[in-house]
């Protein structure tokens, strides 16, 4: 029984902290919040050239039990340059974006484009809605620029 014991303590210690926005998994950089059990990050990444914005999301369940990540299901504004609201949606043309669970403080990431047919300088995402929590959590994101490659 005692040979078994350091396997688990270390097993323990990969799995996710809450509210610690840390894994040795996965980056949670960019703007976070905390909705019932997830603990969510979002970062714009730089626009691809269709004007398409794009969002890497980064989660961790607080809880011990399976929760909610619903990325397609997220409320979603844009606006432009000009202060024109846009209602955005995720490029999914495969129908592959689910409602999924993810397991008892375990982590998760991906990255989506929203296509636009002109620049979105802000985008606007409702963090309670990925979790479908009822309390908004809105949390904006201005343009990143493109990256540009130093000689």
């Amino acid at each position: 029984m005692r040979t078994h014991a350091p396997a688990c303590l270390a097993l323990l210690g990969c799995a996710y902290q809450p509210g610690s926005f840390h894994s040795v998994m996965q980056d949670f950089s960019g703007q976070q919040a905390s909705v019932d059990c997830l603990d969510l990050s979002v970062e714009r990444r730089p626009d691809l050239p269709d004007h398409s914005a794009v969002v890497r999301y980064a989660f961790g369940n607080r809880c011990d039990h399976p929760v909610v990540v619903d990325l397609g299901g997220a409320a979603i504004v844009g606006r432009t340059a000009a202060g024109q609201q846009v209602q955005l949606t995720a490029y999914d043309p495969r129908h592959e974006i689910q409602v999924l669970r993810i397991d008892g403080r375990a982590v998760g990431r991906e990255a989506l484009a929203y296509p636009a047919d002109t620049p979105i300088s802000e985008i606007c995402i409702d963090a309670a809605s990925i979790a479908h929590g009822s309390s908004a959590q809105w949390m904006c994101l201005a343009t990143r620029s493109q990256l540009v490659e130093v000689p």
